[in-house]
């Protein structure tokens, strides 16, 4: 999962808007949006502050991995 997705994922499963990520990190919203789109990446300055604001641990890392891995699977039992 890029890391895009996964923010966007580990930030519904906070139950966090943009714009409370935005006031937590201080990162403008136009790029918060377009790292969730893909469109630019964090560098890693923004991504040590996303990571901490969401509370992202590796475990975290681990948790999205395995919910690909599922997700893949699912699909290739379904097809």
């Amino acid at each position: 999962m890029d890391f895009g997705t996964g923010l966007r994922v580990v930030r519904a499963v906070r139950g966090m808007s943009q714009r409370q990520v935005r006031e937590i990190t201080g990162i403008d919203p136009r790029y918060l949006s377009e790292i969730e789109t893909g469109k630019i990446f964090a560098n890693p300055d923004w991504d040590a502050r996303i990571r901490a604001a969401l509370g992202w641990t590796p475990a975290v890392d681990a948790a999205l991995e395995a919910l690909v891995v599922a997700l893949d699977e699912a699909k290739e039992e379904a097809a």
